[in-house]
């Protein structure tokens, strides 16, 4: 006879299973925002988001809590988008605050202290595409990421990108970004970010 462990009822189900994000168009919604220093020294806004309607609402909250019921202190946010605010970027920047505007009918208010949290619990339309990458043990699985944001009317329109396949041949190398652009919010950093403990006041989601 085996008998049900006490917690059993409460504890998390680790399967070793993974789901993935469909690409497609999703309605978002923005958990946090912050400015961060990217590695090439420039400022970069950076939203964590979540799915906000449908099948997969709570998407990366679900994935987190299943991540942090197995490894606390390495938990990662996947829902994550950064892009540059300066120089070649500024036009994808100023693309994504009007978005933002237009999704939720609001103006956003510059050089105000704090003004980055007036933008939690507003919408935007995201676009989802497939990314290829290459896996420690040599296989070339599929990410799903947010690849452009748009307001949530402008989705109606939005096409969905082909998959981004790595080059057949040699593999590509760790630092090899998904775009080469410099200025396209999918180059640069890793798109996770670590949450450490003790910020829950500031992560409304935990």
């Amino acid at each position: 006879m085996i008998k049900k462990p006490v917690g059993y009822d409460e504890a998390a189900a680790y399967t070793g299973e993974f789901q993935q994000l469909p690409k497609g168009k999703y309605v978002c919604v923005i958990k946090q925002v912050s400015i961060q220093e990217s590695r090439n020294g420039n400022q970069q806004f950076v939203i964590l988001f979540d799915i906000a309607e449908g099948e997969y609402k709570d998407f990366y909250k679900k994935m987190f809590d299943g991540d942090k019921a197995q490894n606390p202190k390495d938990a990662k946010w996947r829902g994550v988008y950064k892009q540059n605010m300066e120089g070649k970027g500024l036009p994808w920047f100023k693309g994504i605050i009007t978005s933002i505007e237009r999704s939720n009918n609001i103006s956003f208010r510059w050089d105000q202290e704090k003004n980055e949290d007036s933008l939690r619990g507003k919408k935007f339309g995201g676009i989802f595409w497939r990314r290829q990458y290459e896996a420690a043990n040599g296989n070339r699985p599929f990410a799903t990421e947010l690849y452009q944001i748009r307001s949530v009317e402008g989705l109606k329109d939005a096409e969905v990108p082909e998959d981004k396949l790595l080059p057949e041949g040699s593999a590509p190398t760790a630092s090899t970004p998904a775009v080469t652009d410099p200025a396209h919010p999918l180059s640069g950093d890793d798109g996770f970010i670590n949450i450490p403990d003790g910020i829950d006041e500031e992560l409304p989601f935990m």
